[in-house]
């Protein structure tokens, strides 16, 4: 019976286990970058910003006010290129979305760099000027 039960409690843990991410680092990337890019489409910077480099936080908030003056109708994640090695990892986001002063929906790609510090806490370095300014429809500075 005992050995029953012990095997079973292996089956059931071995399926939570990636062979290929077995402390979960992908995983935990996949869910920062999932909230955080959802919370930038919903124009939540508060939200947003913990998973921001703590260096690059104030910036962000301050230039989060032009999230209000955008719409972001809909978001695509790509492909995830993960650097091991570096504990860092690069991602496609392509939104769809439209200034409010303009209403012409703009379909623009950007890159997201992340870097894992600690265990599994994930960060991104934004560019979300940048994503402004292409969804006005502006050259990016």
């Amino acid at each position: 019976m005992r050995i029953r039960l012990a095997l079973s409690l292996l089956v059931l843990l071995a399926g939570c286990v990636s062979p290929s991410d077995p402390l979960g680092h992908r995983d935990a990337l996949e869910d920062a970058q999932k909230r955080y890019t959802n919370f930038i489409r919903w124009g939540d910077a508060e939200k947003a910003v913990q998973f921001v480099e703590p260096d690059l936080r104030a910036k962000f908030l301050a230039q989060a006010s032009n999230l209000e003056l955008l719409a972001i109708s809909d978001y695509d994640i790509g492909e995830i290129e993960y650097n091991d090695d570096e504990n860092t990892a690069t991602v496609e986001v392509t939104y769809r979305g439209y200034s409010l002063a303009q209403f012409v929906e703009r379909k623009i790609r950007v890159t997201q760099e992340w870097k894992r510090s600690g265990t599994n806490d994930w960060r991104v370095r934004p560019d979300l000027e940048r994503v402004v300014a292409l969804l006005r429809g502006e050259t990016p500075k």
